[in-house]
């Protein structure tokens, strides 16, 4: 089942033609009986092994560079300081402001719908109070009013288009504001 061979370094290797039927005992066709550890402790060959090399730290020089301390602040920032601060400000009162107004509005609207409900309540009020039937009978009960006769109904021809009469002469000129200034006067101081 099993061909042994030396290799170069002087181990004996097998190779197997069972095909994984003897896959666990490998050698049991061989020799049948138990297997005895060999009294000779087997060693590996050493490998030589040659030292890692590390690789080199490269010390870079850095240019030494003077810091100078500052003498005064600049202008251009103090004055963008300030120009944030007055923006942050107004942002603010803004924002107060605006929050107040939606207040107010929230206050009127709720007033409006009151004052609508109030109209709507006068409104159904007074169209109560002013019934035309009760009126009519009431002046005609008193005799204030009578109901009037067939002769005295007029009927109008309303046919005719519209038509309007513009006096152009009386307004013209100095002569027509005279005119208009003599017929006030008149009016107001008698002669």
């Amino acid at each position: 089942m099993a061909d042994e061979r030396r290799t170069r370094s002087g181990r004996t290797a097998r190779r197997y033609r069972t095909y994984g039927n003897v896959a666990y005992q490998p050698d049991f066709e061989r020799d049948n009986a138990v297997r005895q550890p060999d009294p000779r402790p087997q060693r590996r060959p050493e490998i030589e092994r040659r030292p890692r090399v590390q690789p080199r730290e490269r010390v870079a020089p850095r240019p030494t560079v003077r810091v100078r301390a500052q003498d005064a602040v600049a202008p251009f920032s103090v004055v963008g300081f300030a120009v944030v601060l007055v923006c942050a400000l107004l942002l603010v009162m803004a924002t107060a402001q605006l929050a107040v107004v939606n207040n107010d509005l929230v206050s009127l609207r709720g007033e409006l719908a009151e004052l609508q409900e109030e109209e709507r309540q006068l409104q159904t009020q007074y169209e109560q109070a002013f019934d035309l039937e009760a009126i009519e009978a009431a002046f005609l009960s008193d005799g204030s009013m009578v109901r009037p006769g067939p002769g005295q109904v007029i009927y109008l021809d309303m046919t005719a288009g519209d038509s309007v009469v513009y006096y152009s002469a009386a307004g013209e000129g100095l002569s027509g504001l005279i005119r208009q200034a003599e017929e006030l006067l008149d009016g107001i101081i008698p002669w």
